[in-house]
């Protein structure tokens, strides 16, 4: 997903989900007016929500893991 910007498999919506993902995902977090009007406008408050709760969760999930040490089940070469 390196060049997800440029990727045929995604649509413009799921292209916008990732451009949040990716904002969400630096530290510290980057999401500026421009991107959070852009959501807004795509989705529902209450997507918005879900889908930022859903990336954060996942954000929890992986430092939860590294913290004691989890790693991959292997399912993925990636």
């Amino acid at each position: 997903m390196s060049d997800w910007q440029h990727s045929t498999g995604l649509d413009e919506t799921e292209r916008l989900v990732v451009e949040f993902a990716d904002a969400m995902s630096r530290t510290p977090v980057n999401v500026d007016d421009d991107l959070r009007q852009r959501v807004a406008a795509r989705f529902s408050p209450g997507q918005v929500v879900e889908l930022s709760h859903a990336i954060a969760w996942e954000h929890a999930r992986a430092r939860f893991n590294r913290a004691l040490g989890i790693e991959s089940d292997g399912f993925s070469d990636e």
